[in-house]
């Protein structure tokens, strides 16, 4: 097995504790864990097959994925003094099992038709570019923590930030500027939500929403 896949599994790991951990800083910590192995392998990528611009993608991705990113959510933590989230749809051991069968079941199914247009021929990297992509979208419906739904959408994003440097890692360098400032004004936009949300209903808990109906 060579680095970029090692480290790819390394990040499905770490996405997996980032939708599993109940405390929410240790959450935050994870996913900068899990950002920090994407900028390892945007720097590994762009050596063995001598891809200038992911270097550009790396030193991009950790300003702002590794320092900017998690210093929001964790101040919007702090702020708030909520350190663990609410009990999730399906329960605490149910919810991650779901989603990460599911998560690979998709990953598996949509591979041989992206292998096709990679220009990057990099198999289990692609594999889990998908599987967290997925991820990211199952904490975004299991998930009822406001904080746990951010950093389910930073994984999201994550997952679809690899698959494009495999896909697709010679698109006009905007594009790259453009997933990073959407994740920073994504991230901005849903931490002023889960303030407001928590000073009107006391919690986090994004399901008690729901009393607003009718």
């Amino acid at each position: 097995m060579d680095m970029v896949s090692f480290l790819a599994i390394l990040m499905i790991i770490a996405s997996f504790l980032v939708f599993s951990l109940r405390n929410l800083k240790f959450a935050t910590y994870a996913y900068i864990l899990e950002t920090l192995l994407l900028v390892g392998i945007f720097f590994t990528l762009a050596g063995k097959y001598q891809v200038n611009s992911l270097y550009g993608w790396a030193v991009n991705a950790f300003i702002i994925k590794v320092l900017i990113v998690p210093y929001i959510i964790l101040r919007l933590i702090n702020k708030l003094g909520v350190k663990s989230e609410e009990t999730p749809v399906e329960g605490f051991f149910v919810s991650p099992v779901i989603a990460l069968g599911f998560s690979l079941a998709i990953a598996m199914m949509l591979f041989p038709v992206l292998k096709s247009f990679a220009l990057l021929k990099e198999d289990i990297p692609l594999v889990a570019s998908l599987t967290i992509y997925s991820l990211g979208i199952f904490g975004l419906i299991l998930r009822k923590n406001a904080v746990k739904q951010i950093l389910s959408l930073c994984l999201f994003e994550n997952g679809t930030h690899l698959t494009l440097a495999l896909v697709a890692y010679n698109s006009p360098e905007i594009v790259d500027i453009g997933i990073l400032t959407d994740a920073i004004f994504a991230v901005i936009i849903m931490s002023i939500l889960a303030t407001r949300f928590y000073k009107f209903f006391g919690s986090l808990d994004t399901s008690k929403a729901n009393t607003l109906k009718g």
